[in-house]
């Protein structure tokens, strides 16, 4: 039985929680220390980030995923670029807000954004 007010479906949670994830890395990976030493790990992270952002915007996926994946397209061209001008802590900040909003929803499987525009990515799959 579904509880009320549930309207994140499970394979949208899971995606949120990579998506929140990624942020994280790609935030830390923007870093000034981090990208002057490893600048090159830092854009491999970035292509990732943009990889799976791609994935889930695109409209292969049914769940609900598109509202993380932009995010972390955005994430990932700002991580990519904000540390070539020495300001990679402001790619860790928003990488930390995109990510508690991420883990948090994903959690109480309970989403405003998703409320607001009126999609149940919870209706039609088992939990």
């Amino acid at each position: 039985m579904a509880q009320a007010g549930i309207n994140v479906g499970p394979f949208d949670a899971r995606a949120r929680q990579v998506a929140g994830a990624l942020a994280i890395i790609g935030g830390l990976t923007a870093l000034d220390g981090f990208f002057q030493a490893l600048g090159f790990l830092t854009w491999i992270v970035c292509a990732a980030m943009m990889y799976v952002g791609i994935l889930f915007a695109m409209g292969g996926f049914k769940d609900g995923t598109a509202q993380f994946g932009y995010p972390l397209l955005i994430l990932s061209v700002l991580d990519a670029w904000l540390p070539m001008v020495h300001k990679g802590y402001w790619g860790l900040i928003a990488g930390v807000f995109v990510a508690i909003g991420a883990f948090q929803t994903a959690r109480t499987r309970v989403c405003p954004i998703n409320g607001l525009l009126g999609v149940n990515t919870a209706a039609g799959s088992s939990a």
